[in-house]
């Protein structure tokens, strides 16, 4: 099984590791900014998570493509799509991760 993770504060406070199977799309909310949305995290509910990932403007489809390709890519087991902290993102056009939102269904 696949994870993502997404670190947003720069502290190490708050993030999230996803499994990858939750993906459920992207969206391009702005010139600098994409939208992913994940589903049914499990647990006792069923939660819905939204993540931005700030980016050069002009490059979301960029950024997209990465995460396609981090997607199906080998047989890594963690993949580190926005981490803050470390600066670490798996495209030079992501500039930060933005917000994170579990919402409870």
């Amino acid at each position: 099984m696949k994870f993502l993770y997404f670190e947003t504060d720069g502290d190490a406070t708050n993030g999230v590791c996803l499994p990858a199977s939750s993906f459920v799309g992207a969206d391009i909310a702005a010139n600098n900014a994409v939208d992913l949305y994940f589903s049914d995290l499990g647990g006792a509910n069923t939660n819905d998570c939204k993540i931005v990932l700030n980016c050069t403007a002009g490059k979301t489809k960029e950024v997209v493509e990465a995460l396609s390709k981090a997607l199906g890519q080998g047989a890594a087991t963690f993949v580190v799509v926005a981490d803050d902290t470390n600066s670490e993102y798996i495209s030079s056009h992501i500039t930060s991760c933005g917000t994170i939102t579990i919402e409870a269904a």
